[in-house]
């Protein structure tokens, strides 16, 4: 695959929870710094620079065209276990969106360093939980899916709708170039 065409691996996290957010952030160059796209960057410098397992490890997908940093890969009876670190609040399970991107990762690590992770976690530092994830063959099949549809948006003339509830809209860094509650009103709303 053309170098010119790998994908953030961290951008699957996106495309899953808002496809309008991928396509304004990577497609039309809608980027905003508001305070969470801050503070995670600063929590990811952080994660990046502790001691003890490998942390901030490239890897990369020329099958899939990704290619991206697994915050920190941790080693349990001697299996590599892939840890995201995120800014929110953890629920009863990781979020969806946070899983696929674990499992891109996955496909990446295994693809670019030989190393098949059957695990995983989210850390969500603002309630300093960490959820688990198995990285099952469906949950890879559904990261293989979401980097397809990263495709299919780029080829897009346009952005899709609002897919997503008001609520999540609140701290989006793309709200302004967004703007969801108009397109919700016009019935663009997903």
């Amino acid at each position: 695959m053309d170098e010119a065409h790998y994908l953030p691996v961290s951008k699957v996290n996106t495309a899953v929870f808002c496809p309008r957010r991928f396509y304004l952030e990577y497609v039309l160059g809608e980027v905003h710094r508001n305070h969470h796209v801050i503070e995670g960057h600063h929590l990811h410098t952080r994660a990046y620079t502790e001691r003890g397992e490998r942390s901030g490890v490239w890897v990369w997908s020329d099958r899939l065209g990704l290619v991206g940093v697994v915050d920190r890969i941790e080693y349990a009876g001697g299996e590599p276990v892939l840890v995201e670190y995120k800014k929110g609040r953890a629920f009863p399970q990781a979020n969806d969106s946070d899983a696929v991107q674990l499992a891109a990762q996955a496909l990446c690590l295994e693809e670019s360093r030989g190393e098949r992770a059957r695990r995983g976690a989210v850390y969500y530092h603002a309630s300093r939980t960490r959820r688990e994830v198995a990285l099952t063959p469906e949950l890879l099949g559904r990261a293989e899916a979401a980097v397809a549809h990263m495709r299919q948006l780029l080829r897009s003339p346009r952005p899709p709708g609002v897919a997503v509830p008001p609520s999540k809209c609140a701290g989006c860094s793309t709200r302004e170039a967004c703007q969801p509650e108009l397109l919700r009103r016009e019935g663009g709303g997903g």
